[in-house]
């Protein structure tokens, strides 16, 4: 669905599960532009405002085999936030396999409900296709606030999309973004995704994803 005008006085609160979005990005085979991305949820070219909350999970801390990865993470961490990004991290812990977990949706949810009181916003944006949401999304509308989904339309259940008062599909936008793979080369999945300006020239190995 094409998103619809705001008014340029309209308050947005957009909260971004960066894992999530990586995946849909990655089903596209596209990498993450996060300037277009925070234009496109706060709608900055017809005059929108609004802040833009990244959620991430890092790899574990003093444990060894996740240091540079967790070091990569971090400068990305900065990069966010030195392009106008709110950005809120959680440690994860080594889940065996070369694997962590971090999940950040509980911690998501909770700050939802403390910025809303704080920032009071007409609309608020999630991106995320995880129907644990539903809920959430519902309770901000008994509250006034309008509740955007932004995420792939072709992977988004029917509790979340039901809760939702309007879907953004995701496709069109990342379908802009470079790819993420040259035809005819396949290597395995980055461990994460930095914007064009600080990503590593290598792809990592798939090993130490962290897990959703």
């Amino acid at each position: 669905m094409a998103k619809e005008e705001i008014t340029p006085s309209e308050k947005i609160l957009a909260l971004i599960d960066e894992s999530n979005l990586l995946a849909a990005a990655r089903s596209c085979n596209r990498s993450l532009d996060w300037l277009s991305i925070k234009d496109f949820l706060l709608d900055e070219s017809n005059g929108g405002h609004g802040e833009v909350v990244v959620y991430i999970g890092l790899p574990p801390v003093f444990v060894p085999e996740f240091q540079e990865q967790r070091a990569r993470k971090l400068r990305f961490v900065h990069w966010l936030k030195t392009h106008g990004f709110l950005v809120v991290t959680k440690d994860g812990a080594p889940s065996g396999d070369g694997h962590y977990k971090a999940d950040v949706d509980l911690l998501m949810v909770v700050e939802c409900m403390e910025l809303v009181q704080q920032y009071r916003p007409e609309t608020v944006v999630l991106v995320t296709n995880d129907p644990d949401f539903a809920h959430l999304a519902v309770s901000l509308r008994r509250r006034g606030m309008r509740v955007e989904v932004a995420a792939l339309d072709s992977g988004l259940g029917g509790d979340l999309r039901g809760a939702a008062s309007n879907i953004l599909d995701l496709k069109p936008l990342l379908m802009r973004f470079e790819s993420l793979r040259q035809a005819g080369d396949l290597p395995p999945a980055p461990r994460y995704s930095e914007p064009n300006s600080i990503r590593e020239e290598d792809e990592e190995e798939e090993s130490a994803r962290p897990m959703a």
